[in-house]
């Protein structure tokens, strides 16, 4: 299908960003190998490619509904409007649940509204998707990633260390500090909690191949700090990446900026690095 927009290489690469996001892909751009040749007497493959090296990119709406001259209520969540190598960044399953839910979403706000699938309020199914995520009316779970200026704060000289393998999140980076503990340092993550009661509280850990053997955290919930050590050792990696959530504890946590966890070089013995935490409701 071409669609009002065609997702191209431009836009997994960051060089052209939609407006009408809708969802994320993060994946190499590739294309499997589509003959194999005897050359010389070796079996060799023919037509394998693959590039990556870039952090996850937005998806446009407009790549799953039809031009509205051609037809005015189809949604196309899989066989979407792409090039042939953006495609291959984007045909993972998450990817397609993603924009299946999306699609879904706004198959009923067109129905509700007696609009096209083209003529919905952006604005408003990008407004749902944020605020109720899973479809179900549960609370949404609270990511609090490094590059967030309004509620990370910073105690100490950090650097910003660029690495689409090692970090979470669309800017795909992560701060580090390199002093070995011998200067005190932190990053404070200080989630707006909407809605008081019970989370689980994950930290995403890097696996540096300088990184300390152990990682000191504080947790607060509001009235009181609990101290905690994460230790490289017993963080194992699941995936195609050289990080991993850490879960850190349930809390109760009220509502408001009362709680937040710190990430600090306190008894460090190596490079620290501070990247993603994220607060999920105990449904």
């Amino acid at each position: 299908m071409i669609g009002e927009l065609v997702m191209t290489e431009h836009h997994c690469m960051g060089r052209e960003v939609c407006s009408d996001t809708i969802g994320w892909a993060a994946y190499t751009m590739d294309s499997h190998n589509c003959d194999r040749l005897v050359v010389d007497g070796f079996v060799k493959n023919e037509g394998n490619v693959e590039k990556g090296g870039f952090p996850p990119y937005p998806i446009s709406y407009s790549a799953i509904v039809p031009q509205k001259e051609e037809v005015n209520n189809l949604i196309v969540p899989v066989c979407l409007s792409a090039s042939h190598i953006a495609y291959g960044s984007i045909r993972m399953e998450p990817v397609f649940m993603v924009l299946a839910q999306a699609g879904a979403t706004a198959a009923c706000m067109s129905i509700d509204s007696q609009v096209t699938v083209q003529k919905i309020d952006r604005a408003r199914l990008q407004g749902l998707l944020r605020s109720n995520p899973l479809g179900n009316n549960s609370l949404p779970e609270i990511l609090v990633d490094n590059d967030n200026v309004k509620a990370v704060s910073l105690q100490g000289d950090w650097q910003t260390n660029k690495d689409t393998y090692r970090s979470y999140g669309p800017a795909a980076d992560f701060l580090l500090d390199k002093s070995k503990g011998n200067t005190p340092k932190a990053v404070r993550y200080t989630p707006d909690i909407q809605t008081a009661g019970q989370y689980n509280v994950y930290l995403y850990y890097p696996i540096l191949e300088e990184g300390s053997t152990q990682t000191t955290i504080r947790i607060s919930d509001g009235s009181n700090v609990i101290e905690k050590i994460i230790r490289k050792s017993e963080i194992v990696v699941e995936g195609q990446t050289s990080g991993e959530w850490a879960f850190v504890g349930t809390y109760k946590l009220s509502a408001g900026k009362n709680a937040y966890v710190e990430v600090s070089n306190k008894d460090a013995d190596n490079f620290v690095a501070a990247d993603a935490v994220l607060f999920i409701p105990v449904r």
